[in-house]
């Protein structure tokens, strides 16, 4: 597991738009990639990059 894996809980932001701060999104992403399997990964990144393109 990754150093990230074995950090401290911490709770998420959230914008006033109701959507999860980049930050946490990014991180939260990240995260379950190292635990999904690959479909689940492909669609993933595929989300989190639609996020970025709005934004």
């Amino acid at each position: 597991m990754s150093a990230s894996s074995h950090s401290e809980p911490r709770s998420m932001k959230w914008e006033s738009s109701g959507e999860l701060a980049q930050r946490d999104l990014s991180e939260l992403v990240n995260r379950l990639l190292d635990v999904e399997s690959s479909n689940n990964s492909d669609e993933l990144t595929r989300l989190s990059s639609k996020y970025d393109e709005e934004f």
